[in-house]
């Protein structure tokens, strides 16, 4: 049976805050917590069926909008396809007008609401932002590369993954709580390419795995509580990274990069494709800058992940 498609709108206010509808009790999941949206109709297009229910919905009319995730769910009694966009401008006031409730909701809070299983990539897409910062060489001066992280952070990272897999777990220790002290300060998050162990001690926001701690993982290493991110090369790492529940991962190499010249890159279109499997956020990695955001977005993912571009030169 083919998944019902169901168009999604996430909606946010001046605040930041996520507008939350209740579905009624006797419907399907009825009583939890969803974002606005509805079954696209049999000959109707994602646009018109987008802007009708959020019209009835809410009376509110949708002007622009753009992908944000794409979710499929089998639930015992049927399977769901979640076509998710971010409205970035609307006319009206929001009112529920076929009686449901609404809630304004920081993205932070969201888990603090019942939501349907199929909502969870959602709410994590929506609390990640569209650049994520990959460190650069091992350093052999702790100095200049905290410096130059904190260089980056200032120009706006806020979602770092610690690398440094050629020192010793001492000084890996030692680097890795001074730049969290960094990242804290500009109210950004850092995981560590290390173990579950180290980010519990340090409290870091969770770990990323690399492709082969990935293959060799048979559960999630860290509580709901921490980030598991993953790189992946291939359709079937990504599908380990979901039967792992990771919450998202770094899809590579896109485009060619001068680190791996000998990798063939998959190209946009591939990217398209393999993104549209996968039921977590994936940021597109390798040869890409800021200027692939918006590609990036469009072709289903959640932004870039990048060393070079984001690893911005130390401040003087």
């Amino acid at each position: 049976m083919l998944p019902v498609h169901v168009a999604v709108a996430v909606i946010q206010d001046n605040q930041g805050r996520v507008l939350l509808t209740r579905r009624p009790a006797g419907a399907h999941q009825g009583g939890l917590w969803e974002f606005p949206g509805g079954k696209v109709e049999r000959g109707e297009n994602l646009d018109s069926a987008l802007r009708r229910e959020i019209r009835e919905e809410l009376g509110i009319e949708v002007s622009t909008y753009q992908p944000l995730i794409d979710v499929t769910y089998s639930y015992p009694d049927k399977t769901v396809r979640l076509d998710v966009h971010r409205v970035d401008k609307y006319f009206g006031k929001p009112l529920g007008l076929e009686g449901q409730p609404l809630e304004w909701v920081f993205p932070e809070h969201l888990y603090q609401y019942a939501m349907p299983a199929a909502d969870r990539p959602i709410c994590t897409a929506l609390r990640l932002p569209q650049q994520y910062l990959i460190t650069g060489p091992d350093p052999a001066d702790p100095k200049p590369f905290l410096r130059r992280l904190e260089t980056s952070l200032s120009r706006g990272v806020r979602l770092v993954r610690l690398r440094a897999p050629g020192i010793g777990l001492s000084d890996y220790r030692a680097l890795a709580s001074d730049a969290l002290s960094i990242c804290r300060q500009f109210g950004a998050e850092m995981l560590l390419s290390n173990s579950a162990e180290l980010a519990q001690e340090l409290d870091a926001a969770g770990i990323h795995l690399s492709s082969q701690q990935l293959t060799a993982m048979s559960e999630r290493p860290l509580t709901s509580e921490k980030w598991v991110s993953a790189s992946c090369h291939t359709l079937a790492e990504l599908q380990q990274a979901m039967a792992i529940n990771a919450d998202f991962c770094v899809l590579s190499p896109v485009l060619p990069t001068q680190s791996h010249p000998n990798a063939k890159p998959m190209g946009w279109d591939r990217f398209a494709q393999a993104v549209a499997a996968a039921n977590l956020p994936v940021y597109a990695l390798g040869g890409l800058d800021q200027s692939y955001i918006d590609i990036a977005v469009k072709k289903g993912g959640q932004g870039i992940a990048a060393i070079s571009a984001l690893w911005a030169e130390p401040s003087q």
